[in-house]
């Protein structure tokens, strides 16, 4: 393969050239690889608005522990350990949205870089850099540094796993293969849909197993004994996870939108030009890696990890409930990157493979630009809502404000209360008129709530009352007949995105 980071392998001294240093050091090009990977994710990282899937996550560890460990057991287990891992980070460093979601910049960082140390193990050569780079560039990577949800993390435990796997299959060694057991543990609590990624492995032993024949034999079976323990060990928790399966039920069957999804969506997010480039070079890629398919080579290790995770649930969706969704592969997008970086690297001349790599930077650059639109996710405007009810807020001077929280567009078992526990500061001393359970003593992720006529009481206090409601199931008309019939009237109006606002004042 074509070294794409050596223009020259030595100076006219003799001794190696910068780029040679860097590609032989050990650690020294997986940690550059991964500064940039974590800088890219901090580029504007604070800029979208929260949207309803981090919604979850700041309603989730901003209650009390024992009200997580009790909504835990009714829903999103399957997110638990994410859950708690976020919840000591409030605890310590206290909630905001840049720090929501600054876990995750820092997982694209890590996975960026074991994704290098994956290539380098793999024997890509200069492959296993560019692959790292071209982690970093992906749109679903490019997105998931900004997303406080676990994707970025199952990402890097994906490669880590691989990593360990190939550790252990070298080896042989009992603590190799016990350290990938207690990994395979800890990752799957961290997200489930990582057994895919063991599952992949089993297809990368079998591939072995078929070329190598009895050499493979007692390698593989400390690797099935390794992954059944995982397995035991994992079932009281896959059981919880199964008995919740309700809480996914917005997932639809396969229809005409599940290849867009798959060839698109599911690793270049929306954007069509580098989907296309993207599966040109994986083609590419492909047929570079089937050149050297016996042993446990690179192909027989990212092939499969590149395809069976997404056929396992497009298939299990068919046979059995909807379980495919696009951003859960995002666990793939190091073996992504990999086989791209070795289509690049297979390039016949350096120049060639850097234009390759430099078109790959041209076409990222809009979707990050994209990504960092304050209403870049799912066009949610909650943090402008928030800042204009501070800013109004502010100006109605002294005095206790109520606020009614109407429906929340895309999601019908939410409220636009979603915006304040986002935004916390902007509601802080404020009245919800309609709350009935707070969303920590309901042991759900969401509060429940009255109608708005059974609870106009509690208007008694305030002489502004605010309502937010979405543009879908918009509620200003009902609202405002209610408040009506207790003397209050409409005085501003403001509409932000799929958001409606609407002020009152008692007459």
């Amino acid at each position: 393969m074509a070294d794409l980071l050596t223009a020259q392998s030595r100076t006219r001294g003799g001794s190696p050239s910068l780029s040679t240093r860097i590609r032989s050091h050990p650690a020294l090009a997986p940690a550059l690889v991964g500064l940039l990977g974590l800088a890219i994710s901090l580029i504007g990282i604070g800029i979208p608005s929260l949207w309803y899937d981090e919604a979850a996550t700041v309603t989730a560890v901003t209650r009390d522990w024992p009200e997580l460990w009790r909504m835990l057991g009714n829903v999103d287990a399957v997110h638990g350990a994410y859950y708690l891992l976020m919840h000591a980070l409030v605890d310590l460093f206290g909630y905001s949205p840049v720090l929501l979601r600054m876990p995750s910049a820092i997982a694209v960082g890590a996975a960026a870089s074991l994704t290098v140390v994956l290539g380098r193990q793999l024997g890509l050569g200069g492959g296993a850099v560019v692959g790292g780079l071209v982690f970093c560039l992906l749109p679903r990577a490019t997105w998931m540094g900004t997303e406080a949800r676990s994707y970025a993390l199952s990402a890097a435990l994906a490669v880590l796993l691989t990593i360990v796997l190939l550790h252990a299959q070298r080896s042989n060694r009992r603590r190799w293969w016990l350290a990938y057991a207690a990994l395979t543990v800890v990752s799957c609590y961290f997200f489930i849909y990582l057994a895919l990624v063991i599952v992949a492995h089993g297809f990368s032993m079998a591939w072995w197993l078929a070329s190598a024949r009895r050499t493979a034999v007692a390698t593989a079976r400390r690797w099935f004994v390794a992954s059944a323990a995982a397995a035991v060990a994992l079932l009281p928790f896959a059981l919880a996870v199964i008995g919740q399966n309700a809480q996914v039920s917005w997932i639809l069957d396969l229809g005409p939108d599940t290849p867009r999804q798959v060839l698109r969506t599911q690793w270049f997010l929306f954007d069509g030009r580098f989907a296309i480039a993207g599966w040109i070079l994986i083609a590419f890629g492909v047929i570079a890696l089937l050149r050297t398919v016996r042993g446990f080579s690179a192909g027989a290790v990212l092939l499969p990890a590149l395809v069976v995770p997404t056929a396992a649930l497009l298939l299990a969706t068919e046979l059995y409930s909807p379980l495919y969704t696009p951003r859960y592969l995002t666990m793939c997008l190091p073996f992504v990157a990999l086989v791209i970086g070795a289509a690049i690297a297979a390039v016949p001349t350096r120049p060639l493979a850097a234009l390759t790599l430099a078109s790959l930077v041209l076409l990222a650059i809009p979707s990050i630009v994209e990504q960092r639109q304050p209403d870049a996710k799912q066009a949610s405007t909650w943090k402008e809502v928030a800042a204009l009810i501070s800013e109004q807020r502010t100006e109605d001077g002294p005095g206790t404000t109520a606020i009614i929280y109407g429906p929340v567009r895309y999601h019908a078992t939410a409220t636009s209360r979603v915006i304040a526990y986002t935004y916390p500061d902007a509601f802080e001393g404020s009245v919800d008129v309609t709350i009935d359970t707070p969303a920590g003593q309901t042991g759900q992720l969401w509060e429940t709530r009255n109608r708005l006529d059974e609870s106009l009481d509690r208007l008694a206090g305030s002489d502004v009352a605010y309502l937010i409601t979405s543009v879908k199931r918009d509620r200003r008309e009902s609202t405002t007949q209610t408040l009506a019939g207790v003397g209050w009237s409409p005085t501003d109006e403001w509409n932000l995105s799929d958001t409606n606002v609407v002020r009152f004042e008692r007459d």
